[in-house]
This record gives C-alpha cells, structure tokens and sequence, in this order.
C-alpha cells in the first residue's frame, strides 16, 4: 500500500470529483441506493428530532459527498463543509453558487424535502442551503489541527463521511487521525460517522485508489479509544451485488456517538 505521503499525492493528481460523483451518487448511479436512499433517512432523523442542534457544525467529507450536511441546515447558525483538495473544493464552489457546469444534487435535495415534508419547493430549500452553508476549507486528518491555518471555535456537532479510511494506510493511522479531527468538537458534542466497511479499494474514472479496511468491531473500539458514547449505530448491507471491480466495500456504516 502506498505512504500517507503518496496516496495524498495520488488523490490530489488523479481523483476526479465529478466522475466519482456520477459513479458513486449521481442520479443515474448504481449506487444510488446505497449511498444516498439509505443514508439520508438516518441523517434527517438524527437533525429533525431536535437533539443535534447548535451554533456549529462542521462537516469533513471526502469527494464531493457533502449532501449529509444538508439536514443540518436548519438546525444550526454556521455549517462549515471541509474538504480534502483544490479540486473538491472547486466542485463545492461551483454548487453554492449555481455554476452553470456545478455537480446536479437535484436528486438529493428532492428527496431530502420530501422526507422533511414542509411544503417548500426543492428550489427554494437549495437555495436556502447554498447560503447557509460557509465558504469551505480544507481539512488535512494526519495535521494535529486539521484545518490549519483556519482555527475554528469546537463545534457543537463534527460530521466525518468517508474521511479517515481514504487517507490513513493502516489502523493505527485510522486511530490517530480520528483523534485528530475530535479535536474539532466540543466535549459533550455529537459526533455523526459514515464510512464504508471491508473495503479495500474504490475507482475514480480509471484511477484505482487504495482504501483501508475496518469492521464494525474496529469501528467501535476506535470511538471508545478516542472518548465517544456510541448513542446510535447502523451498518447497512451493500445492495449492488455486481460492479465489484469499482468499489468492493461489504457494507456502510452510520454512527451518532457522543464525545465525553
């Protein structure tokens, strides 16, 4: 496997946002289910039930996989999305500010207001979203400040998709990276965690990407290392049987832990 130093390299030269986008989670992906159907229930749950509220959230994604953060916005003053690279955060851009070329999460925002069943058009939410949601950053999970130079006050809620496994090259790296990003929420805080299980590798465009492997059980035990109350936890089945050769990850993980 490479170095963290060679698979940051990797991801900054080879990583396509877009592509990946309408592999993983665009409209016509495969996907879809998995990434999106299943998931944005449990996120719309965990922020319309009034328990995960607050000033701030901040949110690190990797790609362009920052929908998650899009139930939050009603229920907190500042909405911060992180993100690993220029290229990402040029895809992010582009959406806030209907880039005629922007990344199309029409999808994902109709079906996020027809969970939340408020009667507004999926327009005017969307619109509503981009100003809510700040200018983004970039996140580095190996730096001791993971946004550095940026210094943010704690944040009441951290949201992670996807973000640790697909920069670390072994479990001590997960461990250490995971207490790294903690560094950014309140104590007592909620933390929300997606990532994908078993896997060992994903595909952007043509470019394979190494990606490490975690379970359930190593899941839990890295969030009881780095001082978490595991308050709610999910692994959802994958249910693209075929394309193995594209991602071959075994199942998705949701978690609402507790910092304490």
């Amino acid at each position: 496997m490479a170095s963290v130093a060679q698979l940051k390299q990797q991801l900054d030269q080879h990583y396509e946002p877009k592509k990946s986008m309408d592999t993983f989670t665009g409209q016509e992906s495969p996907f879809l289910r998995d990434t999106v159907s299943q998931l944005m229930p449990l996120f719309n749950k965990v922020f319309s039930s009034g328990g995960v509220k607050g000033e701030t959230l901040v949110a690190l994604c990797f790609g362009p996989f920052f929908q998650w953060a899009l139930p939050s916005c009603d229920h907190f003053k500042d909405v911060f999305i992180c993100l690993p690279n220029d290229k990402c955060i040029e895809e992010l851009e582009k959406w806030r500010t209907n880039a005629p070329e922007a990344i199309d999460w029409t999808h994902a925002t109709k079906e996020l207001c027809e969970l939340q069943g408020k009667g507004e058009s999926w327009h005017e939410r969307q619109k509503m979203w981009q100003k809510k949601i700040k200018e983004p950053l970039k996140y580095d999970v190996i730096n001791c400040n993971p946004l550095s130079p940026t210094v943010l006050p704690q944040a009441d809620c951290l949201l992670l998709s996807h973000c640790i496994e697909s920069h670390v090259t072994d479990k001590k790296g997960f461990c250490a990276a995971l207490k790294n990003v903690s560094t950014l929420l309140k104590p007592g805080g909620d933390l929300l965690l997606i990532a994908c299980l078993e896997a060992t590798f994903y595909m952007s465009g043509t470019f394979k990407f190494p990606h490490l492997s975690i379970d359930e059980c190593f899941v839990r035990k890295a969030l009881g290392e780095a001082c978490y109350d595991i308050k709610e936890l999910h692994e959802l089945p994958r249910t693209v049987y075929h394309l193995q050769d594209v991602a071959d990850y075994s199942a998705i993980i949701f978690v609402h832990a507790l910092k304490k």
